[in-house]
């Protein structure tokens, strides 16, 4: 059977549908779009920004002198001590405590590689274990969030 019975000859076929197979498999897109660049909602942009630092007030401080983990700290002088030694190790290290602002995730990492801050940490966490401070108690926290809150 021949294609000429249908009006189209071979030739024209052959041309015709290898020109279409070619357009498809060659066609790329351009770089950049055509349609607006949208956003996905309608409410205005807002940049990120860090979380509010409480200010230092005597409220504030009263506050957190009353609460259980301040109580069971003011107990234990070996606490205090590791903490403060704690402190001086991060001052030497270039963290600045008194600014009130929190480290960056990279500050922390690479303080988390010098030993002398792994071994600060840890008297740190024994001496609140032996003063009865558990850090993992969520009622403690929520304690201390409270009363920040205020």
């Amino acid at each position: 059977m021949s294609l000429a019975i249908f009006g189209i000859g071979a030739s024209r076929l052959a041309f015709s549908t290898s020109t279409r197979l070619l357009a498809t498999y060659t066609y790329t897109r351009p770089h950049h779009s055509i349609l607006p660049n949208r956003g996905f909602s309608s409410s205005s942009p807002r940049p990120a920004s860090e979380a509010p630092i409480p200010p230092s007030s005597p409220e504030l401080h009263a506050r957190l002198q009353n609460t259980t983990l301040a109580k069971k700290l003011q107990q234990s002088p070996e606490a205090l001590q590791a903490i403060r030694d704690f402190i001086d190790v991060l001052q030497r290290e270039g963290l600045d405590v008194s600014s009130g602002k929190p480290p960056s995730a990279m500050q922390l990492m690479r303080l988390g590689l010098k030993k002398d801050v792994r071994d600060g940490m840890a008297r740190v966490t024994t001496a609140m274990q032996n003063a009865g401070v558990d850090p993992t108690d969520k009622n403690m926290m929520a304690e201390i969030m409270a009363a920040m809150k205020k």
